[in-house]
Parts: structure tokens; sequence; C-alpha cells
């Protein structure tokens, strides 16, 4: 019979806050030419110059960065690193 222990309740503690920060979180999607960012709770300002990939939403109630729905890619997967053997 397996006991659980603490070591196995934190392990998995630890990947359930990260599957919900993945799900939760802002979602990295192809947009035209570029690579944003989808998240409600903050947009980028109209005027954003940076190089990097901005916050944007479908609509906006702080005048950030508005997006078409329809012409959104498809999402970004960061890329698992696998060790070499």
């Amino acid at each position: 019979m397996v006991t659980f222990n603490i070591d196995w309740v934190l392990i998995g503690f630890v990947f359930l806050i990260d599957y919900a920060d993945n799900i939760s979180g802002p979602q990295h999607h192809h947009y035209l030419d570029k690579s944003v960012k989808i998240y409600k709770n903050y947009q980028c300002p109209k005027y954003c110059d940076a190089h990097h990939p901005h916050f944007v939403y479908y609509n906006s109630l702080t005048n950030g960065m508005v997006i078409d729905k329809s012409l959104l890619g498809k999402k970004i997967k960061k890329k698992k690193s696998r060790r070499k053997k």
C-alpha cells in the first residue's frame, strides 16, 4: 500500500498551481505578423512602441490596445527542453 506523505502532497499542489496559472494567466498568440498576450486585466497603451509581446484584449475600458478576435492566430506554446542523455 502506498502511503501519502507531505512530499507527494506538496508536489501535487505545485503542479496544480502551475496548471491553474497557465490557464488563467496571459495567453501568447500570433496576431497578424506579431506575438501578443491576451490579458483582460491590463492592456498596453495604444502608443506603446516597446519591442515586446504587447498585452491586448478584445475590448478595453482602460483605453488600451484592442484586437479583432477573428484575426487571432494559433496559441504559442513554450518549448519543452529535453535533457541530453
